[in-house]
């Protein structure tokens, strides 16, 4: 039986790749706690500069294996709500583990992300499509409601009334429609979407570990903290940032006129 997850590590970068495309990279148990041991080994990993999550075949992930929930349903495996809640204390807990990674998380959508699929590229920091990608809140056509994060995420990127709409109706958004309500930054063909998402990993691992940490953990929280704790906590990472070693060799650097480690294209 093949690994559901091909890791590759680059220097600083690893890349993910979902690797079980004839089901459509849904996510089944080995694919869920593939994510769960690699990203809990990831979230230690000092060296870890940046992510790159992605598909295989021209598919991204289609979400929940709806065949595995019917063939338990006939098992009689599920009763009750208690039958469904470790699994999904399960998804929650490696889904937070790459949400708070530290290091930019570049997700790279090629073909299908549909239900908890579209919610595991949300998690992403930076989000690329390619022009046969598409994007569905699918769960209203199983009599779901959203989840991996979907309730968090999509309506901060496209607004709360868009968000209802989708999770509503179901429908399908092509990558161009994503890219124009905020959903993707980018869209590529499919050819040059990887080596795109690989180029943004890379200038990326030239940036200060620590700043880029710390930008991410207080952004997160942007929407839902008033402005004087959020200049508090600004104030305290500027303080950790600017007596760096990353810090001080920049600002010598660029007073000898000499080109910045980081500087993004």
């Amino acid at each position: 039986m093949s690994d559901p997850l091909r890791i590759t590590r680059t220097g600083g970068t690893v890349q993910i790749e979902m690797m079980e495309p004839a089901s459509r990279n849904a996510l089944s148990d080995a694919m869920r706690q593939g994510f769960h041991d690699t990203l809990q080994a990831l979230s230690t990993d000092d060296t870890l500069q940046a992510l790159i999550l992605t598909g295989s075949d021209g598919v991204f992930c289609a979400g929940g294996d709806l065949k595995k929930m019917l063939a338990n349903h006939k098992a009689g495996l599920v009763s009750g709500a208690e039958d469904i809640t470790p699994r999904m204390k399960h998804l929650h807990r490696w889904l937070r583990l790459l949400r708070d990674l530290p290091v930019p998380v570049i997700v790279a959508v090629d073909g299908p992300a549909y239900g908890a699929g579209l919610g595991l590229a949300l998690t992403g920091d930076i989000i690329l499509a390619s022009t046969r990608a598409s994007f569905n809140a699918s769960f209203c056509k199983v009599g779901a409601v959203p989840d991996g994060n979907l309730f968090f995420t999509l309506p901060r990127m496209v607004g709360l009334q868009r968000a209802r709409e989708l999770f509503y109706t179901g429908r399908t958004l092509k990558a161009e429609e994503a890219r124009q309500i905020g959903i993707c930054m980018e869209v590529h063909p499919p050819e040059a979407l990887l080596p795109r998402a690989q180029a943004i990993a890379a200038q990326m691992t030239e940036a200060s570990r620590t700043a880029f940490g710390l930008t991410k953990a207080i952004s997160a929280r942007s929407l839902e903290l008033d402005s004087d704790t959020l200049l508090q906590m600004e104030a305290q990472a500027q303080s950790i940032c600017l007596t760096s070693d990353y810090h001080k060799e920049a600002i010598d650097r660029f007073t000898r006129k000499l080109p910045p480690r980081f500087d993004f294209k």
